[in-house]
């Protein structure tokens, strides 16, 4: 093999200096009425760039002969990707130990999550709005007369409907998610929210959503019967099945909210449907509370702010700002592998924490609904021709 590539690589080196000879011949010829230096200049110059271009296509040639493709350098740009998912899905993790610990209901501390995590994401928003119309400025374009700049309006006119549901859906997911983590165990709570990819499958039966695959079929059973373990391990004193309920109602509102912002991400950035849903949010639950709770709960120590201030910080803008930034540099299978982590992290934290006390049921109901969802949603890597 070296041997063959030492072959055509001089063939390579011969051919150009065959074409360096045939443009400096023209090239003298060209200007042979003119300076004496013209001819050396023109030679000079010619050969110079040729060499140059003979050296580039020569180490080219060589790294692709020789079947080098520097996969190390790859390997060193998904290592901070990777960390960057195990620390938001770890970040995550945190939130139903912050819910725990702000010590009020569980609409006042979802509401509280929203509107302190809103600012942020609005002052996030208008900055690259700016950066992007000072880089459009800069470059000369006036994005009011562009056709896209009028598309991008008139889309997000038609599709302001969608953004609202996406905050209401979100809206319903946080509250009765916060609700199961008041009323069951943290790591049931977490896990058997983790079975919205299911409903998305549901909503496609539906004609809401794309149609679920085999494998969604195939996994569906294993999900159920993952529920159904974490449903005895309520049933044995640790946990509440209607807290385990409430955690699958919540799963459900997920996985329409999933829906959603999948129509809303043709048109809409990441950021843009976060700062919505969490405005939305804000308002929905603020209302809620206003008419059916008589005002909105605050925490009554120092503490409780501290934790909301965690939720809020920590689990929904860093991890779920980390989690859009890293999955735009790791394939969809080792994203969603990495962020199981989070369910578990969740139930350490319940047990060290909180000391929640869980008993075999809850690690085969997790395994099982762990394997399903991770089949479900995880698509099968095309093999290499």
């Amino acid at each position: 093999m070296q041997a063959v590539n030492g072959h055509n690589l001089a063939a390579v080196v011969a051919q150009n200096n065959d074409f360096v000879t045939k443009a400096t011949a023209m090239q003298n010829s060209a200007c042979f009425n003119g300076a004496s230096g013209c001819q050396n200049i023109n030679a000079q110059r010619t050969a110079g760039d040729f060499s140059a271009a003979n050296s580039e296509d020569s180490r080219e040639f060589v790294a692709k002969s020789s079947g080098v493709h520097a996969p190390a350098n790859a390997s060193k740009n998904m290592i901070w990707p990777v960390l960057g998912l195990l620390l938001a899905a770890s970040l995550m993790g945190l939130g139903p130990i912050f819910v725990r610990l702000s010590g009020i209901s569980a609409e006042a501390s979802a509401f509280w999550r929203a509107m302190l995590a809103a600012p942020v994401f609005l002052v996030a928003s208008q900055g690259l709005a700016l950066a992007g119309y000072a880089g459009r400025k800069a470059a000369g374009i006036d994005a009011a007369h562009t056709k896209t700049a009028t598309d991008a309006r008139t889309t997000t006119t038609r599709k302001t409907g969608l953004l609202i549901l996406a905050g209401v859906l979100f809206a319903a997911d946080l509250m009765f998610a916060h609700l199961a983590i008041g009323m069951t165990t943290v790591a049931n709570a977490i896990l058997l929210n983790n079975l919205a990819p299911l409903f998305v499958g549901c909503f496609g039966l539906l004609g809401l959503a794309r149609r679920p695959s085999r494998r969604f079929w195939q996994g569906l059973p294993i999900a159920m019967l993952g529920a159904f373990c974490l449903f005895l391990a309520s049933s044995h004193g640790s946990g509440s099945m209607l807290g385990d309920a409430t955690a699958i109602l919540a799963a459900g509102f997920y996985g329409a909210y999933f829906v959603v912002i999948a129509k809303l991400r043709q048109d809409h950035s990441a950021l843009q449907i976060m700062l919505w849903s969490t405005i939305v949010t804000a308002i929905v639950l603020g209302l809620y509370m206003l008419v059916f709770d008589g005002g909105i709960g605050m925490p009554a120590v120092m503490g409780g702010w501290l934790a909301l201030c965690g939720l809020a910080f920590l689990t929904h803008i860093g991890g779920q700002g980390m989690v859009s930034v890293c999955f735009k540099r790791v394939d969809e299978a080792t994203g969603s592998i990495i962020l199981l982590w989070q369910p578990f992290m969740s139930a350490l934290l319940g047990a060290l924490v909180l000391g929640e006390v869980l008993n075999p049921w809850h690690a085969v109901g997790a395994a099982f609904v762990m394997v399903a969802v991770a089949y479900i949603t995880v698509r099968r890597r095309r093999k290499a021709a």
